[in-house]
């Protein structure tokens, strides 16, 4: 169900500055339909067929970043600039000029390149150009394994024919795609950004005060406040724009009432129609425990998890006078 109201608790008198009603420092939280970062489906090839090992196919290595200047600028910034967490890095990559093509066997063709930007707290891609035939996945995984995104299908092209990605930890992750042989010549995949993460997401916030309450409190820890808002709760995420920057917003019914994604968002984030399809929303981003308002764990960055996230939107529209976006 899609909420009526915005929830009072991120309407606390003592936040100095809201976006869109969403506190990001204590997180967030629903979706319907989930993409899940550690993928609980098919594979990555490499896991389950006898293919090169990794230190054998091709890596691409990023240029050193300089942290200490991309601080320095934050400090600079405009206070109500989205804050920034990585760095854009332009790439132009496609499996025709990057990689290792292997035959797998079974009618099935793999490619992977590896990614290596040292110093990386993080990293995440931005396809510009992303047409998967019938068959084929996309993975993208951490060499250790401990951390999978995937599969992206067919299922995940968009009109707009790109494909922007969740965080993966750490400076070092392999792309792989695999797909039936015939249908090799059919995919368009062109990796045009490589972000990297120089601080972690959601870390460099100021938008929580100490008197501010998580969400997951509940009666038993004696705040009964925050229960009868739960379907309000869920509506609520945080996102990544651009690979770069990262801000709020809501999902938001209309007067149809047709469950339409509608998703509500501040002018002010700098959403538009060119850069709609690189959002990244994560739901449920949320502390997993209760701090006590006023105490002083209370107003620092949470632990808010990057599990759950859907990516690509369509620009819907915009008013600058009330700091509105609506997005799809």
């Amino acid at each position: 169900m899609l909420p009526r109201r915005l929830p009072r608790i991120f309407a606390n008198p003592c936040h100095k500055r809201f976006l869109v009603g969403f506190i990001l420092g204590l997180g967030v939280l629903l979706a319907s339909h989930m993409s899940p970062v550690l993928a609980q489906g098919p594979q990555p090839g490499n896991l389950e067929l006898e293919t090169q090992s990794l230190d054998k196919i091709a890596t691409l290595r990023m240029p050193s970043v300089d942290r200490g200047r991309l601080l320095r600028e934050d400090v600079q910034a405009a206070s109500d600039a989205p804050p920034r967490f990585a760095q854009p890095l332009p790439v132009r990559v496609t499996p025709r000029t990057h990689g290792t093509w292997e035959n797998v066997g079974q009618g099935r063709m793999m490619w992977r390149l590896r990614i290596v930007s040292l110093g990386a707290v993080s990293l995440n891609f931005g396809f510009t150009r992303y047409v998967m035939p019938a068959g084929g996945q996309l993975f993208l995984y951490t060499p250790d394994e401990q951390t999978q995104i995937g599969p992206f299908t067919e299922d995940d092209n968009e009109i707009h024919h790109q494909l922007w990605t969740p965080l993966l930890p750490g400076g070092d992750v392999i792309i792989e795609v695999i797909l039936p042989e015939a249908a090799v010549s059919q995919l368009e995949l062109t990796l045009t950004s490589v972000n990297h993460g120089y601080v972690e997401f959601g870390r460099r916030l100021d938008k929580s005060g100490s008197c501010n309450l998580d969400v997951v409190c509940t009666a038993s820890d004696g705040f009964p406040q925050v229960d009868p808002w739960w379907e309000e709760i869920r509506s609520a995420a945080a996102y990544s724009l651009g690979g770069s920057r990262f801000c709020s917003g809501a999902l938001v019914n209309n007067m149809a009432q047709d469950a339409k994604p509608y998703f509500l968002t501040a002018n002010h984030c700098g959403i538009n129609a060119g850069n709609a399809a690189s959002l990244v929303v994560y739901w449920n981003y949320q502390n997993s425990t209760c701090r006590a308002p006023g105490s002083p764990a209370s107003g620092g960055p949470g632990d808010g998890s990057l599990s759950q996230f859907q990516t690509g939107s369509f620009f819907r529209a915009a008013y600058a006078p009330s700091d509105m976006t609506l997005l799809e």
